[in-house]
């Protein structure tokens, strides 16, 4: 998976699919987790649509899992397509944090 490769190098550390204990207590599996469990981050590869509201359900239960681990960073990368990404932090990014949201293509990343 390219954002494992590039997030791996990019930081120094092996990210590859593992699962997390969420909240400590419920076994979830996320893309991109370190040996060490202090970097959980999930992959999204979406395309945008007009009325995206199930890839927005899909980015909530996301975020809101990532929310409960206890990591030095989590977040979510974004690949395909930015606009889905931006047009649902516009409506909550109030409530993301800690996670922190990137888009990925084929020229590096940017934060959004």
């Amino acid at each position: 998976m390219y954002a494992q490769r590039y997030f791996s190098k990019l930081w120094g550390v092996d990210l590859r699919e593992r699962p997390v204990k969420v909240a400590g207590k419920v076994p979830w599996k996320f893309d991109l987790v370190s040996p060490d469990l202090q970097y959980v981050g999930d992959a999204k590869w979406l395309k945008n649509i007009p009325v995206p509201a199930a890839k927005w359900q899909a980015i909530a239960e996301c975020l809101w899992l990532l929310q409960k681990i206890k990591a030095k960073k989590v977040f979510i990368v974004f690949g395909r397509d930015a606009e889905v990404a931006e047009r649902y932090l516009d409506r909550v990014r109030p409530l993301t944090y800690p996670v922190e949201f990137f888009f990925l293509d084929g020229s590096g990343h940017r934060t959004i």
